[in-house]
């Protein structure tokens, strides 16, 4: 089974303000809950919604405006993180003159203890996803004001 799932978006957009959406954690949820923007490493912040469930998102690491990493439970939506229900996200970040081109890379299916069928359908949802929640960054990165 693939273990990584890649995709990149160029954003024309200044680097803070898309750094601002990139470091939200869990910005990839939507969720009706005003969460906190706090990017300790280690802070866990809950996303809700009514589509999706409930999914914590655990901030790992912030390099200033060129790396994030998160972790979630993508496969197990109500769970809280445990050492081996997650899956770790990264944002990698390069300002490219006018524009920033953002990369996420998620990883960690293969060592998820779940079931084939469960684990696959999760890849295959995170695949559609991530191109899904790219463009809804760079549309948002993209607004005026």
């Amino acid at each position: 089974m693939n273990d990584r799932i890649e995709r990149s978006v160029l954003i024309n957009a200044p680097l803070n303000r898309v750094w601002d959406l990139v470091t939200d954690p869990g910005w990839w949820v939507p969720s009706q809950i005003q969460t906190p923007n706090d990017r300790t490493s280690g802070t866990i912040v809950v996303r809700e919604s009514e589509q999706w469930g409930r999914f914590p998102v655990q901030v790992v690491r912030v390099d200033p405006k060129t790396y994030a990493a998160f972790r979630w439970a993508s496969t197990s939506p109500g769970s809280d993180l445990t050492d081996d229900n997650t899956t770790l996200v990264e944002f990698h970040l390069v300002d490219e003159a006018a524009a920033v081109k953002v990369t996420v890379v998620e990883t960690g299916f293969a060592a998820l203890p779940i079931s084939d069928e469960v684990r696959s359908k999760g890849f295959e949802g995170n695949t559609q996803g991530w191109g899904e929640m790219m463009d809804t960054l760079r549309d948002r990165a993209q607004q005026p004001g």
